[in-house]
């Protein structure tokens, strides 16, 4: 082998390690944030805090761009499904902060 194809393969192995790195860390957050929010809830809840609906909003918003993301680039139904169904939920959840903090009544 000479120089530049030794330089080559040693920059694509390179570029497959950040994205090995980059996709495990985005799958840790995809279970991180969930469980943080989570955690907020209950705490909210002891609390008597009972506006959670946008802890909700951001964990369901989170796995829908996932979803749609894993759907462009895998082409699989399922995680279209899955998208379509968490981003209804998100709007939905959406739409119970904005009512239960009153934001239209202080605009």
């Amino acid at each position: 082998m000479n120089k530049e194809e030794i330089l080559e393969k040693a920059q694509k192995e390179s570029d497959e390690m950040e994205q090995a790195v980059l996709t495990k860390s985005l799958g840790i957050s995809t279970i991180v944030i969930p469980i943080l929010c989570l955690i907020c809830i209950l705490i909210r809840i002891y609390f008597s805090e009972y506006i959670i609906s946008d802890l909700i909003v951001i964990t369901l918003a989170q796995l829908s761009i996932s979803e749609f993301y894993q759907y462009f680039k895998m082409k699989k139904l399922l995680m279209l499904i899955l998208a379509i169904g968490t981003s209804i939920l998100t709007i939905i959840f959406a739409w119970s902060f904005i009512n239960e903090v009153r934001i239209w009544k202080k605009i």
